[in-house]
């Protein structure tokens, strides 16, 4: 998460049929579509759901032939463990406990992550834990939309935490599409957490490097969406207009 273009293909991450009619439109229904299949140059995701319309899979596939499943497993309607499968592994679980609705804890690969909510139930920090010492964390700051606009991550620096880089959101008026697969940001820190928890469309973040003193700016340009408000297709570029990658996703909708 450091990184970044590693993150880039999680961006666009996560998710046979288009159900719903490609139009352009800036006034969405209420109405909500699951993501079902997003589609990159270099990559692409495909998410499988239950009869209950909750998300009990996901395959990821890396060009030229790297795939991996994530696949969960609820009880009382909630995500309780997660088996991660890469080729040629016999897998990693990964356990979430919560309260009042809420997930509070992550535990992975000997990590721990606590969930941290404010009065309106939002997610304010997410701490990562080595033992019992808290070795980085994540802020998040929302506007009067709900959505999150920035995301502050410090790290230890061996004597006291630091920031190490700042990343700030805009939003446009359509569906956020990494909201609709319905999965909190069970696992992650940061700013790719933030693209879960808001419920509009991201257009543009920049993210300020604090120790490299260096600035990165993407920008999503979309170029269309299905009548219920979702992006269909869309590019992201830098901020001197140079192409990063071009997306296309699918949707089942009710």
């Amino acid at each position: 998460m450091k990184n970044i273009f590693i993150f880039l293909p999680l961006i666009s991450l996560v998710f046979f049929f288009s159900a719903c009619k490609k139009t352009n439109t800036d006034s969405p229904s209420g109405l909500n579509c699951r993501m079902l299949e997003l589609t990159g140059p270099l990559y692409e995701s495909h998410c499988f759901y239950d009869d209950h319309h909750k998300i009990v899979k996901m395959r990821f596939i890396d060009s030229p032939a790297d795939t991996s499943w994530e696949n969960y497993y609820y009880e009382n309607g909630h995500v309780v463990y997660m088996i991660r499968l890469f080729q040629g592994t016999s897998g990693d679980t990964i356990y979430y406990t919560y309260n009042s609705g809420k997930y509070v804890e992550v535990n992975e690969y000997g990590f721990k992550l606590k969930f941290i909510y404010n009065d309106s139930g939002q997610l304010i920090k997410v701490e990562r834990y080595e033992g019992s010492k808290v070795t980085d964390y994540s802020d998040y700051e929302y506007n009067q939309g709900g959505n999150c606009i920035r995301c502050i991550d410090y790290t230890w620096s061996g004597s006291e935490f630091a920031q190490e880089q700042i990343t700030d959101l805009e939003f446009g008026n359509q569906k956020n599409p990494y909201s609709s697969i319905g999965l909190p940001p069970l696992n992650s820190t940061g700013w790719p957490t933030a693209m879960y928890l808001s419920p509009n469309n991201i257009t543009k973040y920049r993210i300020q490097y604090t120790s490299q003193l260096m600035k990165l700016v993407l920008v999503y340009h979309y170029s269309s969406y299905n009548e219920n408000g979702y992006p269909l297709a869309y590019s992201i570029t830098d901020s001197l207009n140079h192409m990063i990658s071009n997306e296309n996703i699918q949707y089942i909708c009710p």
